[in-house]
Parts: C-alpha cells; sequence; structure tokens
C-alpha cells in the first residue's frame, strides 16, 4: 500500500545576517543549498510533494503566499549557528500563516544543542546527524518516539531519541533534487568561481582528523564516500543541468589517495567535462604529484589548502596533523601541474602569540599562492576548541548570533594569552601585506586580463574596505 503523500518545504534561510559586517561580505555565495537539494531527492523518491524556498533569493511576502498556496504538512529549516533567530521567526511566520504545519529543524546547531534548539526555538522537532532516513521517517508518519536521530516536543517536555548510525554506503542516497531549484539565479563571485551557475557536490562524508576547531556532531569522526563511478555520474549529470562549475563540500576529498585518483581519472575520461574545485580545502599530508596533477587533468584548476598557522607549535596545539613542509610540498607540486592555490589561515588560534602570529604572515608571504584567507578563530560551539573554553570560563556570551565567521571574537570569549587589538592588528597586517605586495597585484592583474575578469576582479577589489577588521 503506498504510503500517504505529504507535502514538505524546505527552507534555506537567508545568509545576509551571518556574512553581515565582514569583510568576505561580497564574495559570499549564491549556490544551490545542496542539503535541501539531497534531503528533496528522497522525499520524492518517497512519492511526497516538495517544495523549497530560499530567502537569498526571495522576500518575505514571497514566502507568505508559498505557505498559504502550498499547505504543507511539515515545513524544514536548514541552518547554522548564527541563524537559530533567524530560523525561529521562519518558524513564527509559517506557524501564523498555517498552524496545522510541523516544524523541522536540522543541520549542524541542531545536532550538537538539539534540546536547546527546540527550547528556544518554535520548532517541533530537531533532527540530529544525518537527515536524509530521518527526514523520510516523518514525512512516512512514523511515530516520533520511535525515530532515531531526532529530539521533540511533546506534552512532557523535550525528548531527546538514540542517534541513528551514520550512512555506510552513500551510494544509497539519491541524486541531488537539483530540479527543485531555479540553478540560473544563483550567481557566485568571480573571487571564487570563473564560470556559473555553481552546484556544491559531495563525494564524501566525515573527516577522520582531529582539529580541535572542527565540528564533527553532523557527519562524526568517519570517512565515507560515494563510489568513484557513482561520483563520475554526479558530475555529468550536473553539467546536463546547466552547472557550468562544481565545487566540493567533503571534508575530506583525498582522505583516500587512491579514491581521489580513480575518480580523476574517470573524470578525464568523461564526455562532460565541468571545472571544478574543492572549495572545503584538502590537506598537505593527503596530496602527492600524481594527485595534482590528475585533478588538473580531470577538469579542477584550483585547490584549497587548510594551511591555518605558520608556526609548527600552534599547528600541533591544535592537532591539526600537518607540517610547514608538506604545506611547502603540496604548494610547489600544485603549482608544477598547473593549478592555482588558495591558502587558508587562521589567526588567534589556541597557543598563538604575537611571534606565532607574524610567523603565519611570513609563511603566507613565502608560498607561491594565488590568493590567501585569513579569519580570527571563532569557537565554533560543538567543537572541542568550545567545550574547552566553556570548561576554563572563557566564554563571554551565549547569544548565537554573536558566532559568525569573519566576526569579531572579543564579545565571545577570552582568548588565553593575546588581547584581542593585538589580534585584530596582526588581521589587518595580513591582509595588507598579503594583498598590497607589488608581486601579488602584478601577478592577479596578468591573471585576470588572461581569463577576461578583469572589470569583475576590480570592482570586487574596491568594494571592500580593506582598513576595518571583520
Amino acid at each position: 500500500m503506498r504510503p500517504t503523500q505529504r507535502r514538505m518545504l524546505l527552507v534555506n534561510p537567508p545568509f545576509e545576517r551571518f556574512y553581515a559586517g565582514t569583510v568576505i561580505k561580497n564574495v559570499a555565495p549564491s549556490t544551490v543549498p545542496l542539503s535541501l537539494a539531497c534531503l528533496g531527492a528522497g522525499l520524492l523518491e518517497d512519492g511526497h510533494s516538495v517544495r523549497v524556498f530560499d530567502f537569498n533569493l526571495s522576500t518575505e511576502d514571497d514566502f507568505s503566499g508559498e505557505v498559504r498556496a502550498f499547505a504543507p504538512d511539515y515545513v524544514g529549516i536548514t541552518f547554522v549557528t548564527p541563524l537559530i533567530r533567524e530560523a525561529d521567526r521562519i518558524c513564527r511566520m509559517a506557524k501564523a500563516l498555517h498552524p496545522p504545519a510541523v516544524l523541522i529543524g536540522g543541520g549542524p546547531h541542531c545536532s550538537s544543542f538539539p534540546e536547546s534548539s527546540l527550547r528556544e526555538t518554535m520548532l517541533d522537532v530537531a533532527a540530529v546527524g544525518e537527515g536524509d532516513f530521518t527526514l523520510r521517517d516523518i514525512a512516512a508518519g512514523v511515530p516520533l518516539p520511535e525515530i532515531r536521530g531526532i529530539a521533540f516536543k511533546s506534552a512532557e517536555g523535550v525528548t531527546v531519541n538514540e542517534r541513528r548510525g551514520f550512512i555506510e554506503d552513500l551510494d544509497v542516497l539519491p541524486m541531488p533534487a537539483y530540479g527543485l531549484f531555479e540553478i540560473d539565479r544563483y550567481r557566485v563571485s568571480p573571487a571564487l568561481a570563473r564560470r556559473n551557475p555553481v552546484a556544491w557536490l559531495e563525494t564524501s562524508r566525515g573527516c577522520v582528523y582531529d582539529c580541535i576547531y572542527c565540528n564533527k556532531n553532523c557527519f562524526g569522526r568517519t570517512f565515507r564516500v560515494k563510489s568513484p563511478a557513482r561520483v563520475a555520474e554526479e558530475f555529468e549529470r550536473a553539467g546536463a543541468l546547466g552547472f557550468r562549475e562544481i565545487f566540493l563540500t567533503d571534508d575530506g576529498f583525498s582522505t583516500d589517495l587512491r579514491r581521489a585518483k580513480e575518480i580523476c581519472a574517470l573524470l578525464s575520461a568523461g564526455r562532460t567535462q565541468v571545472p571544478w574545485s574543492p572549495l572545503n580545502g584538502i590537506r598537505a599530508d593527503r596530496t602527492d604529484p600524481d594527485l595534482l596533477h590528475a585533478m588538473r587533468a580531470a577538469g579542477c584548476y584550483r585547490i584549497y589548502l587548510g594551511i591555518e598557522s605558520g608556526s609548527q607549535r600552534v599547528l600541533d596545539r591544535i592537532r591539526k596533523g600537518t607540517t610547514l613542509e608538506q604545506v611547502r610540498n603540496t604548494v610547489r607540486w600544485a603549482k608544477q601541474a598547473g593549478l592555482e592555490i588558495v591558502g587558508y589561515f587562521m589567526l588567534g588560534l589556541p597557543g598563538d602569540t604575537e611571534e606565532t602570529m607574524g610567523q603565519t604572515i611570513d609563511f603566507a608571504l613565502s608560498l607561491d599562492l594565488d590568493l590567501a584567507k585569513a579569519a580570527i578563530t571563532i569557537p565554533l560551539p560543538g567543537t572541542e576548541m568550545y567545550r574547552d573554553l566553556c570548561a576554563a570560563g572563557a566564554i563571554k556570551t551565549g547569544d548565537w548570533e554573536t558566532y559568525r565567521f569573519h566576526s569579531t571574537p572579543s564579545v565571545i570569549y577570552d582568548h588565553e594569552s593575546l588581547p584581542w587589538p593585538v589580534v585584530q592588528s596582526y588581521y589587518r597586517r595580513f591582509y595588507r601585506k598579503i594583498y598590497m605586495n607589488p608581486r601579488f597585484v602584478l601577478r592577479n592583474v596578468l591573471f585576470s586580463i588572461r581569463n577576461r575578469t578583469l572589470l569583475e576582479n576590480l570592482k570586487l577589489a574596491f568594494s571592500i574596505n580593506w582598513l576595518r577588521i571583520q
């Protein structure tokens, strides 16, 4: 007997406040939210009616019209920690417009703090961990006490159920339902992508490494994969649907070097070659010359390297598990392979001093990077770093809206040894020394001319206030 068809409205909250007041707000990407495309695919496979509403493209009036017209049985909202108030505001709008709707929250904050997520919002249910099959169980009408991987409200209060096990074979998941979106409405800055529209794509989930600043509450300290054939199929399908570039969302695309090379071989042999890059970053200890050449041959034109610090002592303190020599090797090999390189750095890490932050700037300057990005370290809720700071009494606020990337952390916590004005001065110094370096300026002007992006890049450069902090 076919299960009752339900109406599910999946909502992407506005990211405007997430980047508000930051120096990167002008390059924040507007892309199809992969999590909703994946969740929607499973619901469609089960025969439910699914619509997606993205507040980054539409207005509150549009949302009101959508809810009234669709009358959803369920409204699912994915959000990160700083957007919990936005999620609650959406809940209140949805409930006022259509009181019978069950409100479901998901994402890293719900996975880290399921009970408080329900107590602090009008959400009825919080999905914990991977929501692919959890949401399907809810839509199928499985009684909430019987569904693993959720917390829910009842007359007795909030109940947190047993966690659901991780999905071991990711090939069982349906293809992302990109058809739920008007993909041509999404645009990414030329600082991040050469072509639009851009699709996010996952080839794996989880990260086996032990960095203290990462939240592993959704996918765990695991490494679970899609087969190389499945990945190649997803690339080809994304190209056929009209996506002109792909960002990988993997936390560890190259964790298994052999598998990564097999993927590249299939992409090289494929009928459709879409340019791509591992935007979430790869590790310097999980590369070799063969992989980087294979990535370039497969259509990858840029790698993002999580370098974090120019001090080996600080890298060891945060349990990064990489060395400065591995970083130097990866940069050299990438250049030899013809790849662009972006380096990610963090200032104000645990163990940082003025000396080590200076070493980070000097190290960044010594590398042949095409772009370098620095952020002042924020202790993201749910991470070991956050728990350690809580235990030390260093956390100063529970206002989740303050936990934005590239925000000013002085209102969030006290650094163990550094005053915030000093950290902020090194942050400004980082950008001035990197981006006002004549060698860097000349190289990027020539690069922009070759790729016909000079006008766009000049507009972007002049839109950023380089003299202010975050």
